[in-house]
């Protein structure tokens, strides 16, 4: 019998017991309990819908702005293409640079969609939310289930898909587009009288589904990563082959930011006549008209708050706020929050060192007032370094190094992620108490909600040390003191002085951290052998999971073969 260890060296097991749980048995379709369906609502990203509550507070058009590409985007989805030769096309992307507010138009759409009805069924990728919404497992089973909803004629047939292959959420998404939605639909007929749209928002943000990935060189110990390109052209592609089925009546709309491997997907001649003309979100849209309403609205709420002059600010600065902008709604977003979320000064103090705030070499650059402001806002934290490692951690990443809670369902509570990060010397306060036009920062009694990052282009910033210069925290800085923390609390073997009830939910997420490999780095981090039986322990008491990744590294740094895919 082959044994998962065959070819394994340098390491020993002295006790090793395993619980072998016997497969469910098969229950009737029509169970609505413990049936397919559930199974496949099991699967699904519930926050990538453009109406869960994890996007409860996601940015939405202004009223009054982005009315005409909203207009644009919404009378394609009705009526397709004036072009008679575009009639029959299906796909449609939008795009533009990072702050145009895509995300917005693109919620603002499937509200529009809602309302009038017309059937909208929505994925919203984003990589400072859950995991599921960062990678393309959950994509296809959140579309059917969708789709299931919608349709109550698809729920037998793609119950039966399910019931026909167990490991059908395991396999490419062609193979689940084909079993779940096209085989479906081919079934029932859908009428293609009835307006659809499938909108699908930030593919950009999407993230790599595998860290180690199977293809490796199993004998040269070589590992060949499969890339977030990789996955993210997958998803163009089945989206580009279920457009072309006959049997996949609704309209697609993509949007994300012109990076590289869209460009070359939507601009490929071989492929464009299966497109609808691009939407690019330049000045034809008029940018700065609407973020001259966003502004002027803003303002005078903040004027209503603090009983200020209705003079107030001046038009001269609305213009040069404006400039300042650059098209970009981030820039106002920013702005505004600032005004309204900093501890220290008053609405006109505030605005006026915004104003001050100035590139100190604008040249080109579009995000050189962006920038700034950020420079600006980082240079208020008392060690900007250790708060960009905060910003970096409680995201759940780290420079080049996927994400750290890979392993749980949704990002967790930022009371957890101060308990693991802080220290005596810098509690939450301390680090992040001048970020809050940044990042979405609980109240401290809050014990569910988690850290949520305002917008990607942050992150943007800190990766490129060009543009953020002496904030920019590496890999290496921040995995040093991610592993700094966790070697001190296996030390103590759990948190100093912690209640009872806030030491069980810590060592939840505690033993499901997916630490980035030390190996690389030069630190000597001595801990005593009293401190790995406490972490082993805790492995196995509170984390499968952590077992499977401890013996899947171990198989992978010995160069064990085939073994290393398990």
């Amino acid at each position: 019998m082959t044994s998962l260890f065959n070819d394994a060296r340098d390491f020993s097991v002295n006790e090793l017991n395993l619980t072998v749980i016997s497969p469910s048995p098969q229950v009737p379709i029509g169970d609505p309990l413990n049936g397919p369906i559930p199974d496949l609502a099991s699967q699904i990203a519930i926050g990538a819908l453009h109406d869960s509550a994890e996007r409860c507070d996601a940015p939405k058009c202004h009223p009054e702005t982005r009315v005409a590409v909203q207009g644009e985007i919404y009378s394609w989805i009705v009526h397709g293409d004036p072009d008679p030769a575009q009639k029959m096309v299906k796909i449609k992307w939008v795009t533009g640079p990072a702050g145009t507010g895509k995300s917005a138009i693109m919620g603002s759409v499937a509200d529009t969609c809602k309302r009038e009805g017309i059937l909208a069924v929505t994925f919203f990728f984003s990589s400072s939310a859950s995991p599921d919404r960062r990678r393309k497992s959950a994509f296809i089973p959140t579309l059917a289930y969708r789709l299931a909803r919608h349709l109550p004629g698809l729920k037998d047939p793609v119950a039966q898909a399910i019931q026909d292959d167990p490991l059908l959420f395991k396999k490419t998404l062609r193979v689940q587009m084909e079993a779940l939605i096209l085989t479906p639909l081919r079934q029932v007929a859908v009428e293609s009288k009835q307006p659809g749209v499938v909108l699908v928002d930030g593919i950009d943000e999407c993230e790599v589904e595998e860290y180690f990935d199977s293809h490796a060189s199993p004998r040269a110990g070589e590992s060949i990563l499969r890339t977030k390109d990789e996955d993210q052209l997958e998803i163009l592609q089945v989206l580009r082959e279920a457009a072309l089925d006959p049997a996949f009546p609704f309209r697609i709309v993509i949007a994300s930011r012109p990076e590289r491997i869209f460009r070359e997907f939507f601009n490929n001649e071989n492929l464009r006549s299966s497109f609808a003309p691009s939407l690019i979100l330049d000045e034809k849209y008029h940018p700065s008209a609407d973020i001259a309403l966003f502004l002027q609205a803003k303002f005078g709420e903040i004027r209503r708050r603090y009983n200020l002059s209705p003079s107030w600010p001046s038009p001269e600065i609305l213009a040069t706020l404006l400039d300042q902008a650059s098209g970009q709604f981030i820039y106002a977003a920013i702005v505004i929050r600032y005004i309204t979320t900093a501890r220290h000064g008053s609405p006109q103090t505030l605005l006026d060192w915004v104003l001050k705030v100035k590139p100190t070499s604008p040249g080109t650059n579009p995000f050189s007032h962006l920038d700034a402001f950020y420079t600006h806002i980082l240079q208020s934290t008392p060690n900007h370094v250790l708060a960009v490692k905060w910003l970096w951690i409680l995201k759940g990443e780290m420079p080049d190094w996927p994400y750290i809670f890979h392993f749980m369902r949704s990002p967790p509570a930022a009371f957890l992620v101060n308990l693991l990060l802080q220290t005596d010397n810098s509690n939450a306060e301390y680090v992040l108490g001048d970020l809050h036009s940044l990042i979405d920062v609980p109240p401290s009694d809050n014990l569910e909600t988690p850290y949520k990052p305002y917008h990607k282009s942050l992150y943007d910033f800190l990766s490129n040390e060009d543009r953020c210069g002496p904030f920019y925290v590496g890999r290496m800085q921040c995995a040093e003191f991610l592993w700094g923390r966790f070697f001190d609390i296996c030390t103590h073997k759990g948190l100093a002085g912690s209640h009872s009830l806030d030491q069980q939910a810590f060592l939840g997420l505690f033993f499901d951290l997916c630490m980035p490999d030390i190996s690389r780095y030069t630190s000597q981090l001595n801990f005593s052998l009293s401190s790995v039986d406490w972490w082993a322990s805790g492995c196995v008491s509170h984390s499968e999971q952590s077992i499977w990744l401890m013996f899947r590294f171990v198989h992978w740094k010995v160069q064990c073969g085939p073994y290393y895919s398990v």
